[in-house]
């Protein structure tokens, strides 16, 4: 699941519909509210960078056809040679198009991050990703180093499928009717949806809304939530304790 079920709790979850031209394919996206032109109904979209949206809750679907996901790796540099650390997934998200890849690699003893760059020479200070392969390349300052390596990456359906459960009865239900299942309320999420550059332990995140779904520290609407886990090796999930529609939950 693109969210932790056995940790994940909402205290209403309601079926909506999704907005006309819309499709909401992964779960644990985030969800913005707007009114139907011609209904005069609520219906739901994926948040995207932009300020002043209505925040819904969190997309639940009757079966998971996630395109992306997160991982967290740890990684030791090589000391000679070329200085190249290989990814165990490829096919990259790119932040942007051109643009590096929406990963954070981190310098674990000296806890500061390395500049991503597209695939080429490093200067120092950088380390060039080549999003197709998932090869990272460092410079020679950074030789011997542990590093931290956060990112996401584009799965092929083949992936997806073995990853993400998929029921195996009614589980169109939802497109059928254009409807998805909303989680909003007060509650906790554990989701995969998130920006991989951001580093999400830092005191006093703030978290705002992004591109497909996700969530970012910067740009887009602020939404009532805060940070109760950061995504590490184990568990690659960024957990956020979140009130919508309620009284605020504070820091």
């Amino acid at each position: 699941m693109s969210y932790d079920l056995k940790r994940s709790h909402f205290s209403i979850i309601l079926e909506r519909k999704v907005a006309t031209g819309s499709t909401i394919t992964e779960e644990g996206t985030l969800l913005v509210a707007t009114l139907d032109a011609s209904t005069g109904e609520e219906v739901v979209d994926l948040c995207a960078a932009s300020s002043g949206k209505v925040v819904a809750g969190w997309a639940i679907r009757d079966n998971a056809d996630n395109s992306t996901t997160s991982v967290v790796e740890k990684a030791t540099i090589p000391s000679t040679g070329t200085l190249e650390v290989q990814l165990s997934n490829n096919n990259l998200v790119t932040s942007s198009a051109g643009a590096a890849s929406s990963m954070r690699v981190f310098r674990d003893v000296l806890e500061t991050a390395i500049t991503l760059v597209n695939d080429g020479v490093p200067s120092t200070g950088q380390v060039a990703v080549n999003s197709d392969t998932g090869l990272l390349t460092f410079h020679d300052d950074e030789s011997g180093l542990a590093i931290t390596i956060t990112y996401r990456y584009n799965l092929t359906v083949a992936e997806s499928r073995l990853l993400f459960f998929q029921r195996n009865i009614n589980n169109e239900a939802g497109a059928l009717f254009g409807q998805v299942g909303v989680g909003h309320g007060h509650g906790e999420v554990f989701t995969d949806q998130f920006d991989a550059t951001v580093d999400w332990s830092a005191a006093g995140t703030a978290v705002h809304t992004a591109a497909s779904g996700t969530v970012s520290s910067s740009g887009g609407t602020v939404i009532d939530a805060r940070v109760i886990s950061v995504p590490n090796v184990n568990n690659p999930l960024l957990g956020l304790a979140f009130n919508f529609g309620g009284a605020p939950i504070g820091g």
